[in-house]
């Protein structure tokens, strides 16, 4: 990728250049991807020979062997030697260094995209940890999808605004990922309630609850509380004249209240972990609709009042439903 600095003093605009530098590292990806698959092979000087149709090959050499049947024996292929296994590896081990380099250099890009949507004050000037920028790019490199690879930029933004944010024990933790996993992250940050998940409010939802997602979030070490003993949020009440507790979903804050002067309230939970809560900060779900209404039906059921304070660029509408 070219510095900003030295696309400026070319006279380029920073768009056209990044352009043609991702449809450079497409077209290397197709021809990464021919040569995997035996379509092309490098000459000696690095250019790209494409091979001919595997069909026609198989033709020409069928129509020999029939033609010269009585004059010739089909030769038997021989199994490579040690030498040949050994050049066969250096050429995988090649190939997917390169793979992982285009992804970083793509992954970079949507970065750098995102970084331009911010204010440059927001950017961290020092430099990241070394160790953490490294286990980035092991992990990173390794992700083919795009809605990942999304996440991955991320993350490495997050971590260019606040360094520390991001813990290398979640970075391994991601890099286990799956697309399935990275959807089931998004669908539980639309239920977090700061710490915990409303369980019956969920449970009121046939269609949102899924007990096989929730089984997974646990043994991921992601939640607690699906199996074993039931667990329940205690809310305190922030005033001793009467009930009042806050909680933050997502984009909106609600308001918890009763006239009767009460501690606490206990509410049953399904319990996000420190990880939990960590890889929930990484996404960015609108909160569930359907499922807000649950919990403020049943939040009603127990004699209290909520009230929703929506949160968009610092801008707060309160709407007491």
């Amino acid at each position: 990728m070219s510095s900003p600095d030295k696309i400026q003093r070319s006279g380029q605009t920073l768009g056209e250049v990044r352009r043609k530098e991702l449809s450079h590292i497409l077209h290397v990806e197709r021809q990464l991807h021919e040569l995997r698959r035996g379509h092309a092979s490098l000459d000696p000087t690095g250019k790209i020979i494409r091979s001919a149709e595997i069909r026609d090959i198989r033709e020409v050499k069928f129509a020999s062997i029939i033609e010269n049947s009585d004059q010739i024996e089909v030769e038997q292929e021989s199994l490579p030697d040690i030498a040949k296994m050994m050049e066969n590896a250096a050429d995988v081990s090649r190939h997917d260094a390169l793979e992982r380099l285009l992804r970083l250099q793509k992954l970079y890009l949507l970065t750098e995209r995102i970084i331009l949507g911010l204010a440059l004050n927001d950017i961290d000037k020092g430099a990241l940890d070394r160790r953490w920028l490294n286990r980035w790019k092991i992990n990173a490199s390794e992700s083919s999808n795009g809605a990942l690879q999304q996440l991955w930029a991320r993350i490495l933004v997050r971590e260019l605004i606040n360094p520390g944010t991001t813990s290398l024990r979640a970075l391994e933790h991601l890099a286990c990922f799956s697309l399935e996993d990275a959807e089931g992250l998004n669908k539980l940050g639309s239920w977090a309630c700061g710490d915990f998940v409303y369980r019956s409010a969920l449970q009121a939802l046939p269609r949102e609850f899924d007990l096989d997602l929730f089984e997974n979030l646990e043994e991921q070490g992601i939640i607690r509380g699906v199996h074993g003993k039931v667990l329940s949020k205690t809310l305190f009440s922030q005033s001793q004249t009467h009930f009042v507790c806050r909680i933050s979903m997502t984009d909106k804050h609600l308001l918890i209240q009763s006239s009767q002067p009460r501690p606490e309230l206990h509410v049953p939970a399904y319990m996000i972990t420190k990880l939990g809560r960590e890889l929930i900060s990484l996404v960015n779900a609108p909160v569930d609709t359907a499922y807000l209404e649950a919990m403020m039906q049943d939040l009603h059921a127990r004699g209290m009042s909520v009230s929703i304070d929506d949160r968009v660029q610092g801008d707060r509408h309160c709407n007491t439903l």
